[in-house]
């Protein structure tokens, strides 16, 4: 078991200080490049049911450019039949002839009005569907809430099963659930981003672990999951080491702190891959109210990364 242990305080407290001062005297010129959030403003991320049957990260190309117009047309790219294309390999999963009759967006809260086709869901589609309009949307800046409603009346349940749907959703509801757990109190909630691959195309798909374990918190779970061998009867991937371990971490000034044995670096450059990276970012971020990480390796700083 992976307890907090304090960095070495007065090292990493006076290191940490100095980067953020460097930081904010001197902008990173790569901090563009270090933002897993930031692309080209046509560029954005859906989510999209990928052949293995997980909800996945998926690049597209939007020509909308205000978010009402963007909502509008991430929900015809996610609908059957609709002539919008999406990447080979991934499948949409709106039932065909759903119409968006009408959507608001107020206090980063989005009202999204359906018409009755969306409730032809299959009973194997239904709750991923849920999953991929709410992380979809919410992965717009102006948005992080959205309340489903069809014909004009608010969408309480799942069509098929009859599951208990909250009025206000959003990512904290999870995504590609795994439930292990003995009890159904003291639950805890972590989502975890891996890698997968269609043919040359590499993406990410968030798994969101529910278990009783309260003895971690979060980010140990993270690099727990990260580095476990059961992964290899899957179609996930990682690429952190199973030998890597965090050896200490902290929360500050809105930002986190991971100080990580030498295995987590890769052999060849002897830097962290990309690859683990945004592994780990991407799952912070849906985990941590944070804006920056930063990667240690033995109390010795090497890279930062924003999290917008």
């Amino acid at each position: 078991m992976l307890k907090k242990k304090a960095f070495k305080k007065i090292l990493l407290s006076l290191s940490f200080l100095l980067i953020i001062l460097i930081v904010h005297i001197f902008p990173d010129k790569n901090e563009e490049v270090n933002s897993i959030t930031k692309t080209d403003d046509k560029i954005n991320i859906i989510y999209l049911l990928d052949n293995n049957n997980y909800i996945a990260r998926v690049n597209t190309i939007l020509t909308s450019n205000n978010t009402i117009d963007r909502v509008k047309e991430i929900i015809s790219i996610l609908t059957i039949d609709s002539n919008k294309y999406i990447r080979e390999g991934f499948t949409k999963i709106i039932p065909k002839n759903t119409k968006l009759i009408d959507c608001s967006l107020n206090d980063k809260l989005l009202k999204l009005n359906f018409s009755k086709e969306l409730l032809n869901v299959d009973i194997n589609n239904e709750e991923k569907m849920i999953e991929a309009i709410v992380y979809s949307m919410t992965n717009l800046a102006d948005i992080e809430y959205v309340s489903i409603y069809v014909e004009g009346n608010i969408l309480t349940n799942l069509p098929n099963s009859k599951k208990k749907l909250n009025t206000i959703l959003d990512r904290k509801m999870g995504i590609n659930k795994e439930f292990n757990i003995n009890s159904i109190n003291n639950t805890t909630k972590t989502t975890i981003y891996y890698l997968s691959k269609y043919k040359d195309y590499y993406y990410y798909v968030p798994v969101t672990k529910i278990n009783n374990d309260n003895d971690l918190t979060k980010i140990e779970i993270i690099i727990k999951e990260l580095t476990s061998s059961k992964m290899l009867n899957t179609n996930l991937i990682s690429y952190l080491n199973n030998k890597t371990e965090l050896l200490s971490y902290n929360e500050t000034d809105n930002t986190l702190l991971l100080n990580f044995n030498d295995s987590i670096l890769d052999l060849d450059t002897n830097n962290i891959l990309e690859k683990v990276t945004y592994s780990i970012n991407l799952s912070i971020k849906d985990n941590y109210d944070v804006k920056s990480v930063l990667y240690y390796v033995n109390d010795k700083i090497i890279s930062t990364f924003a999290i917008n």
